[in-house]
């Protein structure tokens, strides 16, 4: 019957299974390793900015053997990537509904956007005088039909100075041939922006491939010397998803196939192997289930921990099996477990204690790595003392390889408790590389450390950055408002600042949302200054006095007296043909507020921050500094946290255990191997990050387990030569699993791998000494 009922057990977690796996989303995107910040409005601008438009733009640069091979594969790639389901939209130059729409946008506006110092609409006599003589050169030249037709209304020219302040400030040094931009060498610019975010992994591989599809199309039709650079996020997306994912996929190959090699090796029966397996698939699946079920997807960071977990839970069914074929209970296998279940609840429950304190963390990638694996730990436990028992057998027979290991390591230990130099020299050397090790330690606290790139790709990256905005990545200045108007009107005050600062050489250049739209309260001052300043009368004087007809310019008088047009809008503007221009400097905040974002190019950090100082709700946000400033708050607080838990973990053993030296004996070990794990780390060389800091959680969470499993040892009338056995298994089989992601080619799984590694094998040699230095008397029975 207890089989019956097992199997069942077994059936339903392999349903749950199969749907978790089926519906299981994997996401490689960045934002999930991103933290809050106390500063929480420019968290969520930063957070916001990874799906904004500017985040989703794309730029291509075409290249053939000649300007009008160059010109011609363009047109044909922008035809092709304008059908791509990801792609939202295409242009690749200003485009004849572009100038349309600028003149139904601004002409009727043209005296909105006449100025934005108002000041300057008190126009001096000579100013005027200027003005004329301006519209007659302007009269004669190449535009001479068009200002013929704007001239009467808009004597001032102020809409064609309009559009060229936008054309120049869009197009920056491109150049413009046959209605498509050219960069100073000769490449053609193509813009473009996704649907997806560019984080989303899957979009990425799907816009990739289809470029890669129109650009063969377009070699096959105009020859194969066209060629394209690339610019945009969802390339290094795709780059992070195949690194991580092979990752997992080796590691977990490799770290399978070792746990099975060291199974087979010791016990020599596959029901042992099974039974490892059925606790690690259960403890699997229910950490995967809850954190799918909280989070609605997982990071490939955090699921290369619960391919991981093989290390924790085989922990677990090593030490029960193993003491139950070395050393059997007379009740069969149920009571085997029951004599060894004190010390697996209280090693779990010290693992998960060290775990649980992250689920509360701002970052939510180390919430799904806390979720999963402390779901995972108590699962497996569970599995192990009330499931496997039925699978074990009644009367087990240890192989002569197990009995020569527990007495080998048996003999060990005597030869350790005799010899109290030998017993104080390991923990004497740990302290040694601590207080040397930890001395040189300095914290780096880079976001960069989440993720390596290949080079190629980041320098073409930067090429084609340099070649069409050469503005700065990552670093911009943002105004918010409780409102739209309200942003755009520190927007406003940010461009005059700005252009002060440039004029100042404080910065080289910078790109605003102003070239294209002010608040309502600039436009209509606009209008007001130049219908306040008599604008009319003055210029209708000064103008015959050029030679002009008394009177020629009463239309423009006529709109000066008339009510002044609405206001232009962002949604107007953004829903008309120039919305692919401004869309990339807006930020929604949500709850209707707004930001707006300026970009800049070799800004003076400090003398810009000054420039902007006292204004509200304005910034300059340099992303690397600021992401460096919140990993380093989250790295102080966790390490806080770690603290807490170590006291909390130190207080659940000395309540078990009643005595100081056994709580020591269980504890310390554990301390004692993070430390100078992390001093080896440093004194090998190893910029130390957060991610050591999760990895030294993991190794205070698996080394109180053996300090636990060796404290517990001292009721085992046959001594701990059996636990020294579990301790081994479980060792080599947590070195196979968080060890080897050393391997990997990620930086933070390496981190987390390089400092687990060390850290597992520091504990399995500590907390026997430990034992053997408090007062272990193999034996005693339990207080």
């Amino acid at each position: 019957m207890q089989r019956i009922l097992a199997t069942l057990v077994i059936a339903a977690v392999v349903g749950v299974g199969a749907w978790t796996f089926t519906h299981l989303e994997v996401t490689t995107d960045i934002t999930h390793f991103l933290p809050e910040s106390e500063d929480h409005e420019l968290a969520r601008i930063s957070q916001q900015m990874t799906s904004s438009d500017l985040s989703r733009s794309v730029t291509l640069l075409v290249h053939a053997d000649d300007e009008a091979t160059t010109l011609a594969a363009s047109r044909d790639l922008v035809a092709r990537l304008e059908g791509l389901d990801e792609v939202e939209w295409v242009k690749s130059g200003p485009g004849e509904d572009l100038n349309e729409a600028f003149y139904e946008l601004y002409f009727e506006r043209r005296l909105l956007f006449f100025t934005d110092t108002p000041e300057a609409a008190a126009l001096s006599d000579d100013d005027l005088a200027e003005a004329g003589r301006e519209l007659r050169r302007r009269l004669v030249s190449q535009t001479g039909a068009f200002v013929r037709r704007i001239a009467q209304r808009d004597p001032l020219l102020a809409f064609p100075r309009h559009l060229e302040r936008l054309q120049d400030a869009q197009q920056g040094s491109l150049r413009v041939v046959d209605g498509q931009l050219l960069t100073e060498d000769g490449r053609a610019v193509v813009f473009l922006a996704t649907r997806e975010s560019p984080f989303d992994a899957a979009a990425a591989h799907r816009l990739a491939d289809g470029i890669d599809a129109a650009l063969a199309a377009v070699r096959a039709a105009h020859g194969s010397s066209v060629t394209i650079d690339r610019s945009g996020f969802y390339r290094f997306t795709i780059a992070s998803e195949q690194s991580i994912r092979s990752d997992v996929v080796r590691i977990s190959v490799v770290s399978t196939i070792g746990v099975i090699l060291l199974f087979v090796l010791v016990f020599r029966s596959p029901r042992y192997l099974l039974l490892g397996s059925i606790a690690l698939g259960a403890g699997l699946v229910a950490g995967l289930t809850v954190t799918q079920l909280s989070f609605g997807r997982i990071h490939g960071m955090s699921l290369a921990f619960g391919a991981t977990l093989i290390g924790v839970a085989i922990d677990y069914v090593a030490h029960a099996v193993n003491h139950h074929t070395l050393e059997p209970h007379p009740g069969g296998p149920w009571k085997s477990v029951a004599v060894v279940w004190p010390g697996l609840a209280l090693g779990a429950a010290t693992t998960v204690a060290g775990l649980i304190g992250l689920a509360w963390t701002s970052i939510p990638g180390i919430r799904e790595l806390a979720v999963l694996t402390s779901t995972g730990v108590i699962v497996a436990l569970l599995v192990t003392r009330y499931l496997l028992p039925v699978f074990m057998p009644e009367r087990p027979v240890a192989t002569s390889g197990h009995r020569w290991l527990r007495d080998r390591l048996g003999e060990q230990l005597a030869r350790l408790r005799g010899s109290r130099a030998a017993l104080i020299a390991m923990p004497a050397l740990s302290l040694a590389l601590c207080v040397v090790g930890l001395w040189r330690l300095s914290w780096v606290d880079d976001v960069s450390v989440l993720a390596t790139f290949d080079d190629a790709l980041r320098d073409e990256d930067e090429r084609v950055r340099q070649a069409v905005s050469r503005m700065d990545t990552g670093r911009f200045v943002i105004a918010w408002g409780h409102d739209e108007e309200q942003a755009l009107q520190r927007n406003d005050e940010v461009f005059q600042r700005l252009t002060a600062a440039q004029a100042a050489g404080e910065l080289t250049a910078f790109r605003s949302l102003h070239s294209l739209l002010w608040s309502a309260r600039s436009q209509r001052a606009s209008f007001d200054a130049l219908r306040e300043a008599d604008a009319y009368a003055r210029l209708d004087r000064a103008f015959e006095a050029e030679g002009y007809v008394a009177g020629s310019f009463a239309a423009f008088g006529d709109d000066l007296r008339a009510d002044p047009p609405a206001p232009l809008t962002f949604e107007e503007l953004s829903s008309s043909p120039l919305g692919s221009l401004v869309s990339s400097f807006r930020v929604d905040l949500g709850e209707g507020r707004v930001a707006f974002v300026t970009l800049t190019r070799d800004a003076d950090i400090d003398a810009v921050e000054a420039r902007l100082a006292g204004l509200e709700g304005v910034r300059l946000f340099d992303q690397q500094s600021f992401m460096q400033s919140a990993y380093g708050r989250f790295r102080t607080r966790t390490l806080e946290m770690i603290g807490f838990g170590l006291f909390g973990v130190f207080l659940i053993v000395l309540v078990r255990y009643r005595r100081l030296g056994l709580a020591l004996a269980a504890f310390l070990p554990a301390v004692l191997a993070a430390a100078t794990a992390l001093a080896v780390v440093v004194l090998a060389g190893y910029e130390v990050n957060l991610l050591h800091v999760v990895g030294l959680i993991l190794v205070l969470s698996m080394g109180v387990d053996y300090g636990v499993f060796m404290v517990e040892s001292r009721a085992d009338e046959h001594g701990p030569a059996a636990t020294m056995v579990s301790l081994l298994l479980a060792c080599v089989s947590t070195v196979l699993s968080f060890g080897l992601l050393a391997m990997s080619t990620n930086p933070a799984l390496r981190a987390l791998g390089l400092i687990a590694g060390i850290g597992v094998l520091l504990s399995l040699l500590l907390a026997p000494m430990a034992w053997l230095l408090l007062g272990g008397r193999p034996g005693a029975p339990p207080e």
